[in-house]
């Protein structure tokens, strides 16, 4: 069996262009002009689950179950993910939790009171939680998923697919994202479902892949009916909701976009299986430089709009000069990343984890 999936590779290529497709589209006041164009990008997109993080973590699922279903060495697991995952993230947090510390900033995710606490605590709030850079909540999330995996590859077997599996599934269909990503222990209930079936489709792999249209068509087909309700404004409740809603009312909401989400999944999946023999180039390349640009990609947006705010120029989105800011952000992302492989070689998965 081989180890490399070139469609799993490809597929987690765009995984990372989602990503940074929904960070480049900024803020509701970014598109003043235009509002109707950032309410379609983000049904494309779907930021109220996150495509790109939900492709990520089915992903992160998916290989999970294929390079450890038959040998898992938790302490090589742990030591290859520290340094490639944990350590860059700690050397990229540091120096920019010191310059949080020491300016004005402030956001959603932080909790009242919180610049009245102290330096030291404040500092191991921003690394623990990741409040000091928006994307970074997924990497304290993450790293749960890390030291529970031998209870995960515990239950990579036919009797836990078959028993739990579908009430575990069930679970994320009515619980959200954590308010402003600000609850790590919530999002790690909420998304591990989603890894969770990475897992369970790797498992049933070779049957899933097998079905090929019989499959691919239906979902394609629900995917594109859930997408005309989304643009007709039928999910507006779902995204107003969050896991702490969930938990203090005891509300009890179907979570369309994740079963919409999951359902790109797969779709996705037989899409990139189909298309397993075509080269993709800049998909291969994101694919190789994943992390990294996941790393990078938000502190080359953050720069790049103080640099358009020097100028005094007023970011008014269409969709014209999105797609020319989204591909800068990708193109430099990726420069970015190249160079630093070239000056520090093997050294660099440590830095920025590619």
């Amino acid at each position: 069996m081989s180890r490399f999936l070139p469609y799993i590779h490809n597929l987690r290529g765009l995984a990372i262009m989602f990503v940074v497709g929904v960070h480049a589209a900024g803020y509701e006041t970014d598109w003043a002009t235009y509002p109707h164009v950032r309410h379609f990008l983000h049904t494309f997109f779907d930021p109220s689950e996150g495509n790109g993080t939900i492709l990520f973590l089915f992903i992160g699922g998916f290989l999970f179950q294929h390079l450890t279903h038959n040998q898992f060495d938790f302490k090589k697991y742990i030591e290859a993910k520290f340094l490639n995952i944990i350590l860059p993230y700690i050397l990229i947090s540091v120096p920019l939790i010191v310059i949080r510390i020491n300016t004005d900033f402030d956001s959603l995710t932080l909790p009242a009171g919180f610049h009245e606490k102290p330096v030291v605590y404040q500092f191991f709030y921003h690394l623990l939680t990741g409040s000091h850079m928006p994307p970074f909540w997924f990497i304290s999330t993450i790293i749960l998923f890390y030291l529970t995996s031998p209870l995960l590859h515990a239950a990579d077997n036919r009797t836990f697919y078959r028993t739990l599996f579908p009430l575990i599934l069930l679970s994320c269909l009515f619980t959200y994202r954590s308010q402003h990503n600000a609850n790590t222990f919530l999002s790690y209930f909420h998304f591990i479902p989603v890894y969770i079936t990475g897992m369970w489709a790797s498992y049933n792999k070779e049957r899933i892949l097998k079905l090929g249209w019989k499959l691919l068509a239906p979902l394609i087909v629900l995917y594109l009916i859930f997408t005309a309700a989304d643009l007709a404004g039928n999910f507006s409740l779902q995204r107003q909701m969050n896991f702490e809603t969930v938990l203090r009312e005891g509300s009890i909401v179907f979570n369309f976009y994740m079963l919409k989400a999951l359902i790109l999944c797969f779709a996705l999946l037989m899409i990139f299986y189909k298309l397993r023999t075509r080269e993709m180039p800049l998909l291969d390349i994101l694919g190789q430089y994943s992390f990294g640009v996941f790393f990078v990609h938000y502190i080359l947006i953050s720069v790049s709009r103080k640099a358009l705010e020097a100028f005094g120029v007023t970011i008014d989105f269409s969709l014209t000069t999105w797609l020319i800011y989204f591909v800068f952000v990708l193109m430099i992302s990726i420069v970015t990343v190249y160079f630093v492989k070239k000056v520090t070689g093997r050294y660099s998965r440590y830095l920025i984890g590619s």
